[in-house]
């Protein structure tokens, strides 16, 4: 059925609105990804004087976008009813069958009550003597079985299982202590300097001198967060959309700092890791083994950190090699293949960290020197940014403020070479 006239009218006027309304917002898209109603192009647009004549414009352009739509919703169903309305008429006048030998009747028949009232069908089923008719002509043209592949498929419901996508998950925040503070920076103060001159005094003697220096150390916290817009219908029609897209903001979140509390470069706003932190001491395997390169960097730790180590983190490419070494009889020194193994060495666990490049491990004492310290924690808000909220959408957005003091350098070691 043709398209009425007032149909096709309110159609084109709904796309000459919404591309005005379109072609209004990107112009006023500024290079940073902010909005400015004020440039000459979205003023031009518009037919506006200033910023507030061009949003209040805007504004009244996304409602009379609205109700123009309405309106062509209304005409749509309208033209549908009186399409099926006209069709349902037809259904009723006498139908000649286009199949030989089939009666004209006054009463609709379906397709296959022709079919099998015709003289072929009755001849083919035995139920009719009349010659002429060829046997093939019960075919009708058809050209395809209808099977599962090429016909009508069968319904499947979907399982509610989601798999999520393959990500670096937090590996080593567990071996991290965590606290609290209500500061923007963290300070403490750090002996860097310390004389120990105690000895014996012979009577009348002089006293030996030490020598104490403090250094205060700063950590600023850093703020750390993402966001992802998200339309009306997919919050309110997917139950568990919004706690999807919640529980992978934080997971997100998690692993940012998870990263940077080892790799963090300190450069900008990021936070300074272990690994960038001034002052850490490294140890190269050189032509040891691993094991071997391991101990030593211990050693520096408890002997010119005075500290105790509680972990070695190393990459998992690392431990695999540790894992495959073999003895002169070609047995594996951490364990048989039958077994899982124990994944520990030199009395302390290995824990995989991807965080670390490649070829080097890191040892030390994180229970006691070095520390997160949480200004605020993960937090997830929604709200309405830009033209969001003419459009039906929204943005999530996941945010938290920690710092990460390390503060004895000394007390931790990088193992290279492996």
């Amino acid at each position: 059925m043709p398209e009425s006239n007032l149909l096709a009218e309110t159609r084109e006027l709904l796309a000459t609105k919404t591309k005005r309304f379109h072609e209004a917002n990107e112009a006023a898209k500024a290079d940073d990804g902010s909005e400015d109603y004020s440039r000459a192009a979205v003023l031009e647009k518009l037919g506006a004087s200033d910023m507030a004549d061009a949003k209040s414009k805007v504004m009244a352009l996304g409602v009379e976008i609205q109700e123009i739509g309405a309106q062509l919703d209304s005409l749509t169903l309208k033209s549908i009813k009186d399409a099926v309305a006209s069709q349902d008429e037809r259904m009723k006048r006498p139908i000649r069958p286009n199949i030989p030998g089939a009666p004209l009747s006054d009463e609709p028949k379906s397709f296959g009550e022709l079919v099998v009232e015709s003289k072929s069908y009755l001849e083919l089923a035995g139920k009719s003597k009349m010659p002429g008719q060829a046997l093939a002509t019960v075919e009708m043209g058809v050209k395809a079985v209808m099977s599962t592949t090429a016909g009508w498929a069968p319904r499947a419901a979907r399982t509610g299982r989601v798999v999520d996508f393959a990500i670096r998950p937090p590996q080593i925040l567990d071996f991290i202590p965590v606290d609290q503070t209500d500061q923007f920076e963290i300070r403490w103060m750090e002996e860097t300097t310390r004389t120990q001159s105690e000895a014996e005094v012979a009577e009348s003697g002089t006293y030996a001198e030490d020598v104490f220096v403090f250094t205060e150390r700063t950590s600023p916290v850093r703020k750390i967060g993402s966001q992802i817009p998200i339309t009306d219908e997919q919050l309110d029609d997917v139950p568990q959309s919004r706690a999807l897209v919640d529980n992978r903001l934080r997971f997100g979140l998690s692993a940012r700092v998870d990263q940077q509390v080892i790799a963090g470069t300190g450069a900008g706003v990021t936070l300074t890791g272990i690994v960038s932190t001034a002052g850490i001491q490294t140890q190269a395997k050189g032509a040891d083994s691993i094991p071997a390169g391991v101990l030593k960097a211990l050693t520096k730790v408890r002997v010119t950190g005075r500290a105790a180590p509680n972990a070695i983190f190393m990459h998992p490419t690392n431990w695999e090699t540790t894992r495959l070494l073999t003895n002169a009889a070609g047995d594996f020194q951490f364990g048989s293949p039958l077994d899982a193994g124990d994944m520990r060495m030199w009395g302390l666990p290995v824990v995989l960290c991807e965080s670390l490049t490649v070829g080097t491990a890191l040892v030390g004492d994180y229970a006691n020197y070095c520390q997160l310290l949480e200004r605020k924690q993960i937090e997830v808000q929604v709200g309405w940014i830009a033209s969001q909220f003419i459009i039906g959408q929204k943005t999530l957005r996941a945010d938290v403020r920690v710092a990460f003091c390390v503060y004895r350098p000394a007390a931790f070691a990088t193992v290279t070479g492996l």
